[in-house]
């Protein structure tokens, strides 16, 4: 009876959301936290945004890709591939930081690009497509708030490290290596999960998932996503939901002492972890229909991210009019606390809306069959990671502080009449009637395409 008991909480959902977020916490939440210390062994930002513009450039085209090889070969073992590819780049910034070795920087960038694209698609795919509909936001939040553990973890070691270091410049490179070690742990831990059909949902329905697919078969099915309108207009606001962090990133390394910016790192991570909990608890509230909940917290969201860029850009502003940039360190005084503040606030409100959005990926209609949520994923954070690119492509010039913060407030300025349709609208319906088989040799889009025109011929 105790190994039944135990039988059913490791093939349950949320033990398979908990797993994907220990390997969220292993490669991109320590890949934040690395990025949020600083540009490895340079003072300067530059380098850093090159490698990462690297990594975003190679995931524009391999996440819209990995969607296909999730269903090919399954979300686990595209999550263990996926994982092992990103130590290369913990390894590469440590090298950096101690040795001043640039390649090896730009090689594990290439790695972790490929890694990434793998890694970003399937998690998505197990955490928005697995849980049970009535608990999917509180599982995403889940997901996202132990993938926060990363910046916590790495915030705490450099915290610890460099609270003697009242000065702009680079870490230790002793604070690399303990994050490089929990890097190594990602791939070890995704042979954890389970595979879909062995999955116990709650509420006893079976997880769709592809049994056969081929190359055609996945070329036709994305290509029928990508013409969804309601997906459509998410894009914008997925190719926006990571760009701010870029110009954070490079006003954090810029304007902050190491430990502000270890301190910072620490409390950033401690409110994205309360903005992801708490979102996904209240878009799963049973006391307003869905679409009620969904256009409440856009509203919300689209009222306080527009003004954490308007506080940003008054910072930035009086920042610019300085003749030479300040290097804030703890207990400065007024415009030392209002600065820090507002990269708090500003990270909270963004992953209220990281989120938000993902939530909103999964109740998209017509991308419930057989391998569709993992397209779906895939496209998305394709989109995501060209906004991403373009942000640390901006990031790696010499353009100004001042000019960045511009660019990303006028994006996400444009993503909201696009979103708007997108909440408020009727885009959003499923056009044809799919019924699910997951466990027969049928789930191809062949047979979903059968069963359609058998469908339709029946109700003429």
């Amino acid at each position: 009876m105790a190994f039944d008991r135990l039988v059913q909480v490791y093939r349950s959902c949320l033990f398979q959301i908990v797993i994907v977020g220990i390997v969220a916490f292993c490669e991109p939440g320590i890949w934040t936290a690395l990025n949020n210390l600083g540009a490895g062994g340079n003072a300067k930002p530059y380098l850093n945004n090159a490698a990462n513009a690297l990594t975003y450039g190679l995931m524009s085209v391999g996440c819209f890709l990995a969607g296909g090889v999730t269903n090919k070969i399954t979300a686990k073992w595209t999550l263990f591939i996926g994982a092992a590819f990103y130590t290369p780049y913990a390894a590469a910034l440590y090298c950096n930081n101690r040795y001043g070795n640039e390649w090896f920087l730009l090689l594990g960038a290439a790695s972790c690009g490929i890694g990434a694209s793998l890694l970003w698609a399937s998690e998505a795919a197990i955490a928005v497509g697995y849980p049970e509909e009535e608990k999917r936001g509180r599982y995403v939040g889940i997901w996202m708030g132990i993938r926060q553990m990363g910046p916590l973890v790495g915030g705490a070691i450099s915290l610890a490290l460099n609270v003697n270091t009242a000065e702009v410049g680079k870490v230790t490179y002793t604070t690399y290596l303990g994050l490089v070690a929990i890097s190594s742990l990602g791939a070890p831990f995704s042979l954890l999960l389970s595979q879909p059909q062995k999955v116990i949902r709650s509420d006893g329905t079976k997880i769709p998932y592809m049994k056969k697919t081929s190359l055609p078969i996945e070329a036709r099915a994305i290509w029928k996503q990508i013409k969804n309108k309601y997906m459509l207009l998410l894009i914008p606001v997925f190719v926006a939901g990571q760009f701010g962090t870029t110009y954070q990133g490079n006003y954090l390394t810029t304007y902050f002492t190491v430990r502000s910016r270890a301190l910072a790192s620490f409390l950033t991570a401690i409110v994205g972890v309360t903005a992801n909990l708490t979102t996904g608890a209240i878009l799963d509230l049973n006391y307003f229909p869905r679409k009620t909940r969904s256009k409440a917290m856009y509203l919300i969201i689209l009222f306080f991210v527009t003004a954490a860029w308007t506080w940003c850009a008054v910072i930035q502003a009086k920042l610019a009019r300085m003749d030479k940039p300040p290097a804030f360190d703890l207990g400065d005084g007024h415009f030392f606390n209002s600065a820090f503040t507002v990269y708090l606030f500003f990270k909270f409100f963004y992953e209220v809306l990281q989120t938000y959005i993902y939530w909103l990926m999964a109740e998209i209609k017509g991308a419930q069959g057989d391998g569709d949520i993992a397209r779906t994923t895939g496209i998305l954070r394709s989109w995501e990671s060209i906004g991403s690119t373009i942000a640390y492509a901006v990031g790696a010039t010499h353009w100004p502080n001042q000019n960045q913060m511009a660019l990303g407030f006028a994006l996400w300025a444009f993503t909201v009449p696009f979103t708007l349709l997108a909440v408020f609208g009727n885009w959003n319906v499923d056009t044809t009637e799919v019924s699910v088989e997951s466990e027969t040799d049928e789930s191809s889009l062949e047979a979903q395409t059968e069963k359609v025109a058998i469908s339709a011929e029946g109700k003429n």
